[in-house]
């Protein structure tokens, strides 16, 4: 079963996807770890968020495990 969209976070420049044994993927902000307003991992769908930055790559580049 695919994950559903992150909303902003899919075409955002801190977001992590951070994979699990189990075949789950997880939307990480990377802003989280210097700025406590925002979560490590937000609700999703994001429809809107003061910290967001386009992304130059593709998701499918950026998975980790």
């Amino acid at each position: 079963m695919p994950n559903p969209p992150a909303g902003l976070c899919d075409s955002c420049a801190h977001q992590k996807l951070i994979g699990n044994t189990r075949g789950s993927v997880f939307s990480m902000c990377l802003r989280a770890r210097t700025d406590e307003r925002y979560p490590k991992y937000p609700r999703i769908p994001v429809g809107a968020c003061p910290g967001w930055e386009r992304r130059d790559q593709p998701p499918a580049d950026r998975a980790s495990s």
